[in-house]
């Protein structure tokens, strides 16, 4: 089971969020005004979190033990990823930073990921400095298929909105 949230007005999200919603798939909040990211969303055992085209410009730092198989966090204004946002035990299989403004990436990236996607970020518009890097980080845009975000535009087509 999933649950998306597609163009709301929603900035924040409860702390308890996780112990509300069991046994989902996919949570999803994208193309909406949120700005922070509770840690405990990280608790969900959920396949996917997609926050994609929101407002967060960091993320907290994983509780221990967490595993987020698919994080999205495309077309954020994302600044950073702290080198302290990974507790040892954490692992990110795949996390998607494309379209935002990463410089740098933190050490964990290559110790607690499989693989980050950070195709039209500052960080692949320079020259790699740390080649251990290219083995985890792809500068190449995400092979087509793989984007699982809210249709909102084939909505759209099939019933357009006027005021």
């Amino acid at each position: 089971m999933t649950v998306q949230f597609s163009h709301t007005s929603i900035k924040t999200l409860p702390d308890d969020l996780y112990l509300r919603w069991h046994r989902l798939v996919m949570i999803s909040f994208e193309y909406g005004e949120l700005e922070d990211i509770p840690f405990q969303m990280f608790l969900s055992p959920v396949a996917r979190l997609s926050l994609v085209g929101n407002k967060v410009e960091t993320i907290p730092t994983l509780p221990a033990g967490a595993i987020v198989p698919v994080l999205e966090l495309t077309a954020n204004p994302l600044k950073e990823l702290p080198a302290t946002l990974m507790e040892p035990t954490a692992f990110i299989m795949s996390m998607n930073v494309q379209h935002t403004s990463l410089t740098s990436m933190p050490e964990w990236v290559k110790t607690n990921t499989k693989v980050v996607w950070a195709y039209g970020t500052p960080f692949c518009a320079a020259p790699m400095a740390d080649p251990t890097l290219a083995d985890r980080v792809m500068c190449f845009e995400r092979p087509a298929g793989q984007d699982l975000t809210y249709p909102i535009s084939l909505l759209d087509a099939l019933y357009p909105y006027q005021e």
